[in-house]
């Protein structure tokens, strides 16, 4: 029987609190595959033994990551929030003016889309320091990583426009969108193709708000192969089976985690906090 750490129940109430999300992690075997009895991954980090920032003016390894800030930007581990110290902290992406990036993001894949791999769980909790206009696109989620050489504008650009490099599918902070979050993908294109426009609702400045999908093309209802939540409440629009399908590279190349933050052409400062996040996959 496998077991797990997270409850079983798949409540679909909203659930604020700063922990993995029964709805999106209650059906994923954790114990089971830490204690090697079910073959897969779990990665949870909330970035506390993330080592000293090193110069980030061109992409560089980072203690499983890779990761990039302009000149004046940095990614750094802090302890507090508008004034308010955290428990465990967070890592804040600070962006100095206007088309400025910042991205972190797994230096390896180790998730595979696929009716073969099993089942895939992602969850983030993100915040950040103003909903205004003139601040900044924001996307995370799954990509393939080790596709794009972080860079200003790689791989994400002002006007929310992406880099054709890489895939990903996951979640987008609208640049002037204030604080609106969409879920959306993109299989090396340009742009970014909204799944559910506005669904994950709209943040608040300085207030922490939880993202996971789960994507499973083995499950039983083929138009539920990605799922969507929002702080444990699961998202209205969905991703089937067979649009998956349709893609070329998404649903065939590697993905890892992916965390990228542009400044509008037009913008001011820009702060960004990843508190931590999650992702695992079942091996079948």
């Amino acid at each position: 029987m496998s077991l797990n750490s997270v409850s079983m129940m798949r409540n679909l109430t909203a659930d604020t609190r700063r922990n993995l999300s029964p709805a999106v992690w209650g059906q994923f075997p954790i114990a089971s595959i830490l204690s090697k009895d079910v073959d897969g991954i779990f990665k949870y980090d909330d970035f506390s033994n993330l080592g000293l920032a090193p110069t980030l003016t061109t992409q560089i390894g980072w203690d499983g990551y890779k990761a990039f800030a302009n000149t004046g930007c940095t990614i750094s581990k802090i302890s507090a929030v508008n004034s308010v110290e955290l428990p465990g902290g967070t890592l804040e992406f600070a962006l100095d003016t206007d088309n400025d990036s910042a991205s972190l993001a797994r230096a390896y894949p180790d998730l595979l889309i696929s009716s073969g791999a099993g089942k895939i769980v992602f969850e983030a909790c993100y915040a950040q320091a103003s909903v205004a206009t003139n601040m900044a696109a924001t996307i995370f989620g799954l990509a393939e990583v080790e596709q794009w050489t972080l860079a200003n504008a790689v791989p994400l650009n002002a006007s929310d426009a992406i880099t054709n490099a890489a895939s990903f599918i996951g979640f987008k902070v609208e640049e002037d969108g204030l604080g609106v979050v969409d879920t959306c993908y993109s299989d090396r294109a340009t742009s970014l193709t909204d799944i559910g426009a506005a669904e994950g609702g709209t943040l608040v400045a300085y207030t922490f708000k939880k993202f996971g999908m789960v994507i499973d093309l083995n499950t039983y209802d083929p138009d539920d192969a990605v799922r969507f939540y929002a702080d444990n409440r699961l998202l209205a629009t969905k991703m089937s089976r067979s649009s998956l399908a349709a893609l070329t590279n998404l649903d065939a190349n590697g993905l890892g985690p992916i965390f990228a933050t542009c400044a509008d052409s037009g913008g001011t400062a820009h702060r960004g906090y990843l508190k931590w996040w999650a992702w695992g996959q079942v091996y079948e």
